[in-house]
């Protein structure tokens, strides 16, 4: 069930990076929320691997996890310094970052209830 509030989690995340606007008070409120939902998501998401993986699986799950995201926190400034360079606005590297929350939640769904609550 944790996949679910994972999903869940993101989404507001995703949702509060979508009330990006020129409104100061609107945007502070949609970041808040944004920071909200992807603060709660780390621990309901590292709970995964171990819930279908077992011994060096599991281990060799979690590195890879920790791998990507490692190269995703490398990866992400470039990508969004360079959809601000072409587009002249911030808000497009909002909608990427948005958009990967949404495709994390969607992946965390994606995962059959058989496979994880055995």
């Amino acid at each position: 069930m944790a996949y679910r509030h994972s999903c869940g989690c993101g989404s507001v995340g995703a949702g509060g990076r979508w009330c990006w606007s020129t409104n100061t008070t609107m945007a502070m409120l949609g970041l808040s929320l944004a920071t909200m939902g992807i603060l709660t998501t780390p621990p309901l998401f590292w709970s995964l691997p171990t819930a279908f993986l077992a011994g060096t699986g599991a281990a060799a799950g979690i590195a890879m996890i920790n791998s990507l995201g490692n190269l995703a926190g490398f990866l992400s400034p470039y990508l969004m310094g360079w959809l601000k360079q072409v587009t002249a606005s911030n808000a497009s590297g909002m909608y990427m970052l948005a958009g990967f929350m949404v495709l994390g939640g969607l992946l965390a769904l994606s995962v059959p209830k058989r496979v994880v609550n055995r």
